[in-house]
């Protein structure tokens, strides 16, 4: 009985070392999350959509989709990312009238924004 005990007590620490690994981890990839920006200029006087995504460090594989109020996509794409910062003018000629999301995807961070096209 007395191993069963201490085979419980064993287990029990590996469980709470994992619980608490995750909680670290997820406490680290929120600080890279803050380390990092993403900003829109939408001017109505404008003829373009200015994404701007900036990093601490290399940005590396990113995504950029651009959803109505719907939720319908817009608009995606996919690359790499060489430098800390990425800049994207998108023609608002394409784009339907009203509310839209942009959402930037890399390694780092998730992050969207709430813009809305005039």
């Amino acid at each position: 009985m007395l191993e069963r005990t201490n085979f419980t007590r064993v287990l029990a620490t590996l469980a709470l070392c994992g619980v608490m690994s995750l909680s670290m981890a997820a406490s680290t990839a929120r600080k890279e999350a803050e380390k990092a920006d993403v900003t829109v200029n939408c001017e109505p006087n404008s003829g373009m959509i200015r994404i701007s995504i900036q990093n601490h460090r290399r940005i590396g594989n990113v995504s950029l989709v651009v959803k109505d109020a719907r939720g319908r996509t817009l608009y995606i794409e996919e690359g790499k990312a060489m430098t800390e910062e990425l800049v994207r003018r998108l023609d608002k000629g394409v784009f339907p009238k009203g509310a839209a999301t942009v959402t930037v995807e890399a390694k780092d961070f998730v992050i969207t924004r709430a813009f809305t096209i005039q």
